[in-house]
């Protein structure tokens, strides 16, 4: 009957692949594309938000495009986020990265969207499984007084910066919600809650 390899030479075995397949891991960070390829994909975007409503201004709908795929793609510069967002998530949670989380890409979007004082389309925070091992985060836009079901969700840490979007009804895996207003983010709620919490 063959021998099993001992504890230590499978120990020793795991420590070699971790020392050269981890470096690797960490350095293979995200390409956002070119400014053309971003251009291209803000036009995209844009016709996809027109598409919600009539009403919806196209104009606005140039801005919402814009910038959320380019604060997406600067966002990706900071947290340095690699291939895989899974395994992103475990460098942050274990000191690797000081931040990348997708309730962090979230939060950090938001603000440029607010800014943009937008009139014929509406902002949502939302979160997927919230309070669970698989919970997500993002920003739900949809044409003014639209249902939150109809409307198209931003998501920039799928894919590390290179912003990923699609209909709540395209976007199977994740069953998005409307994050309850009792559970705004503290970071947003000057924003959200100006009577509540004045911006100093």
């Amino acid at each position: 009957m063959a021998r099993c390899p001992d504890f230590k030479q499978r120990m020793s075995a795991v420590s070699r692949f971790y020392i050269v397949v981890l470096p690797w891991i960490i350095a293979s960070c995200v390409s956002v594309g070119t400014p053309e390829q971003r251009r291209e994909k803000a036009k995209s975007l844009s016709r996809d938000l027109q598409q919600l409503a009539p009403s919806v201004s196209r104009a606005e709908a140039d801005q919402v495009a814009s910038t959320a795929i380019e604060e997406s793609a600067k966002m990706s510069l900071d947290f340095k986020p690699i291939c895989l967002p899974w395994m992103n998530n475990g460098l942050v949670n274990t000191g690797l990265r000081k931040r990348g989380l997708c309730y962090q890409w979230r939060d950090d979007l938001f603000p440029h969207l607010h800014r943009l004082n937008l009139k014929t389309l509406d902002l949502h925070l939302t979160s997927s499984r919230r309070a669970t091992f698989l919970e997500h985060n993002g920003i739900v836009v949809t044409a003014k007084g639209q249902r939150f079901e109809d409307g198209i969700i931003l998501d920039p840490w799928r894919n590390g910066g290179r912003l990923w979007w699609g209909t709540l009804k395209q976007d199977k895996s994740h069953p998005w919600k409307p994050l309850p207003y009792e559970l705004t983010p503290m970071v947003l709620r000057p924003l959200l809650m100006p009577e509540l919490y004045p911006s100093r």
